[in-house]
């Protein structure tokens, strides 16, 4: 029997931390995935993250107040008009 999930769903670290709400479908695909674990019996309202093996790839940066962005707003030369440029690590698959 398929698990059903609340239309928003809390995503637990594996340290108890809340991280985020996400819809349920989110939820779901990550547990099928096998990204994060719930619990076996009941409604789904809250999923907890498998461990991140994830290394770091260079030094921490300072936070800003609008978060790290990963596009510019690039003005093209001969005209008015802007065209957005997306920083290479954001593109990645």
């Amino acid at each position: 029997m398929a698990q059903s999930f609340y239309p928003r769903v809390s995503l637990i670290t594996e340290s108890g931390e809340h991280v985020r709400y996400v819809p349920g479908p989110l939820a779901e695909a990550l547990v099928r995935q096998g990204s994060a674990s719930a619990p076996a019996a009941g409604k789904v309202r809250s999923v907890t993250l498998a461990p991140m093996r994830a290394q770091r790839i260079g030094d921490a940066s300072s936070v800003s107040t609008l978060g790290v962005r990963f596009h510019r707003w690039v003005r093209l030369n001969e005209s008015a008009s802007r065209i957005i440029e997306h920083h290479p690590r954001c593109t990645y698959e």
